[in-house]
């Protein structure tokens, strides 16, 4: 057992001695420690990796898929347009109805009220009080009026109204228009006038109709000229007169016909009429009332080549 714990001492001292004690002691001596040689590290030829070929990528055409076709909604039912009745056949027998013009626009807009309104004084109501003032040689008369009292008109100055007392008094005065129910009047007495004339122009139009349907059984026209004591058909000059008429409106067997007046002459007819056989001359003119002039139908009568009368289609009165 004691030889070995002295090996076991020794190894301990010499590696302690080698490791470092010697160091020094060779160093100062220039020995050089026993280094055991590095292998050389051997050169490894890598080769390199092949480079990767890129593939070029393959385009492959897809076929177009169809587009889907848009699906057909069901149409909507379309609104019906409200049906627009058919307008009736004209009838050339139908009456036409004259027009009027408004107040407005026949009197200009109240700046121009036709002279004939005032051929006799209109009776209005004043809406303001009022003093109509004359002078009389030195002397001054007045007159006072009150909202709601009668006066009476005579003309027109302007917009205003020329007034006085009563309708035959010398008292003059000037009034607004407006101050008083002028207008009123006017419209009224305007509106009156249109019926009458339309009623006279349905009854011309139907006394024409009953014209021709005369015509139609009266017998033959006998040839004629200027119209002796027989009864002939009156002639027509050239320009549309007949110079039997023309004598007849000289010979002031009517005085509202005019020539110059006359704005159309119809054809002659032969009619009997309550129970007598004439030759008939229609003519239209125009004449002059209250509101201007208006378009009118009167008719000769002729007998045994004079004319009888003139009578308003309408109505059948005698033309003065």
């Amino acid at each position: 057992m004691k030889p070995l714990l002295v090996i076991a001492l020794a190894i301990a001292v010499g590696y302690v001695s080698y490791e470092y004690v010697y160091p020094p002691f060779a160093d100062a001596m220039k020995f050089t420690k026993h280094v055991p040689k590095k292998e050389e590290p051997k050169e490894i030829v890598v080769t390199p990796a092949p480079k990767p070929v890129k593939k070029e990528p393959k385009i492959v055409m897809a076929e177009p898929k169809p587009e889907p076709k848009p699906e057909m909604k069901p149409e909507e039912p379309k609104p019906e347009m409200p049906k627009v009745p058919e307008p009736p056949p004209v009838d050339p027998n139908a009456f036409v109805a004259p027009v009027f013009p408004p107040a407005d626009e026949l009197t200009q807009n109240w700046a121009v009220v036709p002279k004939g309104f005032f051929t006799t004084p209109k009776q209005v109501t004043m809406k303001k009080d009022l003093e109509l003032k004359m002078q009389m040689g030195k002397s001054t008369a007045s007159t006072t009026f009150k909202a709601g009292d009668k006066i009476f008109v005579m003309g027109q100055d302007g917009t205003n109204l020329i007034v006085g007392a009563s309708a035959g008094s010398p008292l003059r005065g000037l009034v607004a228009m407006d101050d008083t129910d002028f207008k009123d009047v006017f419209i009224a007495a305007y509106e009156q006038v249109k019926v009458v004339q339309t009623e006279n122009a349905r009854k011309a139009h139907e006394y024409r109709l009953a014209s021709a349907e005369r015509a139609k059984n009266a017998p033959a026209a006998s040839s004629g000229g200027s119209g002796g004591s027989s009864n002939d058909k009156p002639t027509k000059d050239a320009d549309g007169t007949y110079p039997l008429l023309l004598a007849s409106m000289k010979a002031g067997e009517v005085t509202e016909i005019k020539p110059d007046n006359i704005k159309s002459w119809g054809d002659p007819a032969q009619e009997k009429i309550d129970g007598t056989e004439y030759w008939t001359v229609n003519v239209k003119y125009e004449t002059q009332t209250m509101f201007g002039k208006f378009e009118t139908e009167a008719q000769a009568r002729i007998k045994n080549g004079r004319v009888e009368k003139w009578v308003y289609t309408g109505s059948g009165e005698v033309v003065p």
